[in-house]
């Protein structure tokens, strides 16, 4: 495996997650904002039901046409110059704001009859509101597509930190905006606020592209450039779509049970976003134009050395992360979110929610980068095919748990389903790819296993020495001992990929002096 490229996606992805890890402090800080203000009850949950409705109503267009277009656009410009793929470029953000405006038009006139089918526990009252809300916030659609598309066209580019500003400017608009309203407002101002904060996330990312894309204006959304969009994009956008059935069944389940349970599993949900928009999300991002160009440029080589660096480094981070979150939930949902109208019950719901949810957070990371490779292969069928198997576990088993264990049960189906996806994709990789090693992580693997079975015992045996602490504070002890120990571990057993990860910070701070 080559080192130094490795390194450099290393490089990228370490720059890149600090600029996320201060946009999901801000995004905590907005969540927190958001439930110290508006709670956890019969109206939040309409507001979040609502929030989810174009992923629930057009499961992943907006993701599923932006990651089929940076495939094509590094193609085109590799094979027909840079003035070509500018071309491509600027008629595909006209094509698919079109696609996103008629969209939404649709959206708005049959939210009536498709809001009930998501909540179908929803009282009269609650689903008169989550319709209301649902078509505001479909009203907003074609700023959500045009914020995967300009984000798509940057990181096509390479220029990763735009998107992630933007966010950061989303988070921020929607803080100040709340905290400016103040208490007793209805969830109709924190839906307008919302929205306001999409637009201005689209004007930062405009203002990014501005000097980097050649922007020309084409009319003409049904070129053929469009057709060949739309036919690489259909098997993501069927696969995603499967995917998000997963919410889909965990939202109506939710709904079936005690007031504040939607809204719980969207807090939760967006504890989990912290983890996977840093590190996943973030590792998955950097690397897709990367082996996107090698495939292009027929470095086969270079594309195994790539993928196989990924899958080393992602659950080396991940695994403590998923390990201090499901023992210490509780702590977790109590330091975000337990003020204001969020109370002790709100949280440990959550918290339940939570704990069930980080078993998933490794699966998720391989299931990630795996369907990145199956992209830049320009194979969109085997993801979309493993996402039905998973979608149809998760279901089956989600029905069965949330019979015994409530809202508990709705999480763990999740992360059983995400685990067998993640086995199946392991194994169609290896057949789409015979040439990758991936025997070579199994020492690494053996030794991350090893790292995490102490730091769980050590973690286990000190909690009774902690419970006399704040939450806070307890957190923090935890975090600092597992880290210490499982990190430690694995410099003493001499874990190449943390050696190298050590390696970059040392020379940066080298540099630095």
């Amino acid at each position: 495996m080559n080192n130094d490229k490795g390194i450099s996606i290393i490089k990228i992805s370490f720059i890149v997650s600090i600029i996320i890890m201060a946009g999901k402090i801000f995004g905590f800080a907005r969540d927190a904002v958001i439930a110290a203000y508006y709670g956890a009850n019969w109206q939040t949950d309409a507001f979040f039901l609502a929030q989810s409705m174009p992923a629930m109503i057009f499961p992943a267009v907006c993701n599923s046409l932006s990651t089929a277009f940076i495939s094509l656009y590094i193609s085109r410009s590799i094979e027909k110059g840079e003035e070509s793929g500018e071309s491509f470029a600027s008629r595909m953000l006209i094509a698919t704001i079109f696609i996103a405006g008629t969209l939404s038009v649709l959206a708005i006139i049959f939210a009536p009859w498709i809001v009930p089918i998501f909540a179908p526990g929803f009282s009269v009252f609650q689903t008169t509101l989550a319709i209301h809300l649902t078509r505001l916030t479909m009203g907003a659609f074609v700023l959500t597509m045009a914020h995967y598309m300009i984000s798509a066209i940057l990181n096509s580019k390479k220029l990763f930190y735009g998107s992630q500003i933007a966010a950061l400017g989303y988070n921020l608009t929607v803080i100040m905006i709340t905290i400016g309203l103040g208490q007793n407002k209805d969830v109709d101002a924190l839906t307008l606020t919302v929205i306001f904060g999409h637009f201005i996330q689209v004007i930062i990312l405009i203002g990014f592209a501005w000097k980097h894309f050649d922007f020309t204006l084409r009319l003409n959304p049904f070129h053929n450039d469009s057709k060949l969009l739309i036919r690489l994009a259909l098997p993501i956008l069927f696969g995603n779509s499967i995917v998000q059935i997963n919410n889909i069944v965990d939202k109506i389940l939710a709904s079936l049970l005690e007031a504040g349970a939607v809204s719980a599993l969207s807090y939760s949900n967006s504890l989990n976003r912290f983890v996977t928009g840093i590190f996943i999300i973030t590792l998955s991002t950097v690397i897709y134009p990367s082996l996107t160009a090698s495939f292009a440029n027929k470095d086969i080589k270079k594309f195994n050395s790539e993928l196989l660096k990924s899958l080393a480094i992602l659950p080396i981070v991940i695994l403590p992360i998923s390990i201090i979150t499901t023992i210490y939930a509780l702590d977790i949902v109590s330091i975000v979110y337990e003020r204001g109208n969020f109370n002790v019950s709100a949280t440990k719901l959550t918290a339940t929610a939570l704990m069930f949810y980080a078993g998933m957070y490794v699966f998720s990371s391989i299931q990630e980068v795996i369907i990145r490779a199956f992209y830049a292969l320009k194979d969109t069928k085997t993801p979309m095919i493993n996402g039905a198997i998973a979608v149809i576990a998760n279901s089956i088993i989600s029905v069965i748990l949330v019979r015994i264990m409530g809202i508990g049960g709705i999480a763990l189906g999740t992360t059983i389903s995400t685990a067998l996806a993640s086995v199946i994709l392991w194994v169609s990789l290896k057949r789409k790819l015979p040439d990758l090693n991936l025997r070579s992580l199994f020492p690494s693997i053996g030794k991350v296993l090893l790292s995490a079975s102490i730091m769980i015992i050590i973690l286990l045996a000190s909690q009774q020495y902690l419970i006399s602490f704040s939450a806070l504070i307890r957190f923090l002890s935890v975090t600092f001992i597992g880290f210490i120990i499982y990190f430690g571990m694995l410099i003493l057993l001499k874990c190449r990929e943390l050696m190298a990860i050590t390696n970059l910070i040392k020379r940066k701070f080298s540099k630095a002096r």
